[in-house]
């Protein structure tokens, strides 16, 4: 059921196992292993639409390619903005 489901995410998030790696978390999606060589030693890379800033969609002329990028990061979403750049 839906309320089994929320107490048992309930309890894993409140877990002394994510107490412990809440930090490692925030580093991989918000901080300094989200780009770059410490993202390629935690396997955390994605495909570079992803990122926040690698196409200038309002410089682009072709119409089809301007869709196909904008539909592309719809469909597969964004990494969040970095905003921790030292560990």
């Amino acid at each position: 059921s839906r309320f089994e489901f929320t107490r048992v995410m309930r309890d894993a998030l409140e877990s002394e196992h994510v107490s412990r790696n809440l930090h490692s978390w925030i580093d991989l999606i918000f901080g300094c292993a989200q780009r770059g060589q410490p993202a390629v030693d935690r396997h955390n890379v994605f495909y570079y639409l992803t990122y926040e800033g690698a196409v200038d969609l309002d410089a682009l002329e072709d119409a089809d390619q301007r869709r196909a990028i904008e539909t592309q990061i719809v469909n597969f979403g964004q990494t969040p903005t970095q905003i921790f750049r030292k560990a």
